[in-house]
């Protein structure tokens, strides 16, 4: 897989964040990236077309947040890669997204370098 045909999803709530988030993935590449504003949405897309390479997910959204996307997404598709973003750092936060089926966790306030090291990581 080369990034030039990767899909993403960016579920986010903060229009500007999820701005950050696709000029950081575009710096890598990427142009194919779609992008929902909470968790319903992002789960309507997902039940449309699940053929998204990788999802980055905020964990803290109005409607239905990353935690509850995650564990409805999983219910039909296991083969995506899915980063959960979050300002929850707690040891149980974390198991808990894991359990959930993240794939992988990151910390906000984040880098552009961190998040662009995190996608190549997790897609290759």
């Amino acid at each position: 897989m080369t990034l030039d045909t990767v899909r993403i999803l960016v579920v986010e709530d903060d229009e500007d964040y999820a701005e950050w988030i696709e000029l950081a993935l575009q710096g890598l590449g990427i142009n194919s990236i779609t992008k929902a504003p909470d968790g319903v949405s992002a789960l309507n897309l997902t039940e449309s077309d699940a053929a998204f390479d990788l999802i980055i997910c905020d964990w803290l959204m109005p409607e239905m947040d990353g935690l509850t996307f995650l564990k409805r997404f999983r219910e039909n598709v296991s083969s995506s890669m899915f980063l959960l973003l979050t300002a929850k750092s707690g040891l149980e936060d974390v198991f808990e997204a894991t359990q959930a089926g993240a794939t992988n966790y990151l910390v906000k306030p984040l880098t552009v370098e961190e998040l662009q090291q995190q996608v190549v990581s997790m897609l290759h």
